[in-house]
């Protein structure tokens, strides 16, 4: 986090991950080990003008979280926490999170909205290259 930056709220996935709301962008958090050598992690930096989409995949048991950029590299810096463990449920994918059924149904909806409705807003902003004032940011799934 920057100096000055406050978090609005935290999604905590599976094994670790999660996604942090600041004031003008989100952390996607991927944990490492701290038995391998050399010790990394993941976090992804992702502007709010810059998300496309929000998508909420269905498995079984469990959701992904996606979000999705637009004419956007994200930023990932390594966190020093170790490498993914093989029995972790960590993706590949550096924007990408899974959460359990139950913790998106019963906690974590409202801030799935309301993550797109800071995109929407940010998306607004003369900032914005305007790419994402059309497009769809609302969590989908279920």
């Amino acid at each position: 986090m920057d100096e000055g930056e406050s978090i609005r709220f935290v999604i905590e996935g599976m094994d670790g991950q999660c996604i942090v709301a600041l004031d003008e962008r989100l952390l996607v958090v991927k944990p490492g080990s701290a038995i391998e050598e050399p010790q990394s992690g993941l976090t992804t930096s992702i502007r709010y003008r810059d998300i496309a989409k929000i998508t909420l995949t269905e498995g079984s048991s469990n959701r992904v979280i996606k979000i999705h950029t637009s004419d956007y590299q994200p930023t990932e810096v390594n966190t020093g926490q170790g490498l993914p463990e093989s029995n972790f449920l960590l993706s590949d994918d550096p924007t990408s999170i899974p959460v359990a059924k139950w913790t998106v149904d019963r906690k974590y909806r409202a801030h799935l909205l309301e993550l797109s409705e800071l995109a929407r807003e940010a998306g607004e902003t003369p900032q914005s290259t305007g790419t994402n004032s059309s497009t769809d940011t609302q969590p989908r799934g279920e």
